[in-house]
């Protein structure tokens, strides 16, 4: 019988509003550097996609990242356009739920499960939640930066399991990547895969609202 439900954060819960390129793009303007959001979002996803997540020291990962998503351009301050950028994406301006996202977690709560988060985030998580007046569905928060551990490492799972005192064969782990996958099964946790694009993978959902016929 489940008792505890985790979720990861972005791309799960809520994502980024409008998108990264866009965001960069407008915040590089007042520092000289003028590029598309498309070619910054093909930069920022390349970049990305070959880094580990952060286990430590998570603004100096995030400082790196966009150092290299924009490697060969020139700023007038490059220290001060990451400082605001960075600081941005802990606000609620820089996100939106899901349209299903508070609906469900209040359906999960009156049925008395216990709610996670199990995200590669950094403590900016912390803010981002507050600010989508999300935080209080969540009894435990388990982020790599803080944790050590980052998925698909099944340690950041047993983490949050340890501090709940819940055992993975309790509970059911709702992510939208294969580290999701990955590590949740290597966890000894059942996973359920969200993919909210118009072509979705095979064994994959398209939004939260499955989570009930898996309980």
């Amino acid at each position: 019988m489940t008792q505890l439900v985790l979720f990861d954060a972005v791309g799960t819960l809520f994502s980024v509003r409008g998108s990264v390129g866009k965001i960069y793009s407008d915040f590089a303007a007042n520092y000289g550097v003028s590029l598309p959001p498309s070619a910054i979002d093909q930069r920022f996803g390349s970049v990305f996609a070959k880094r580990l997540a952060p286990t430590a020291n998570s603004r100096q990962w995030w400082y790196e990242t966009v150092q290299e998503t924009f490697a060969g351009l020139s700023f007038t301050d490059f220290d001060s356009f990451f400082a605001q950028v960075y600081d941005y994406f802990a606000t609620g301006d820089a996100w939106f739920l899901y349209p299903e996202t508070r609906e469900v977690l209040e359906e999960l709560k009156q049925r008395g499960l216990t709610l996670a988060i199990v995200s590669n985030f950094d403590d900016r998580l912390y803010t981002v939640l507050e600010a989508l007046a999300v935080r209080d569905f969540f009894a435990e928060i388990g982020i790599s930066a803080a944790v050590g551990h980052a998925k698909p490492s099944p340690l950041l799972f047993a983490h949050v399991l340890e501090k709940l005192k819940i055992s993975a064969d309790h509970a059911l782990h709702i992510g939208d990547s294969v580290e999701d996958v990955i590590g949740a099964k290597a966890a000894g946790i059942k996973v359920l895969r969200v993919d909210r694009r118009p072509q979705p993978q095979a064994q994959t959902v398209p939004n939260l609202k499955a989570i009930f016929d898996w309980l």
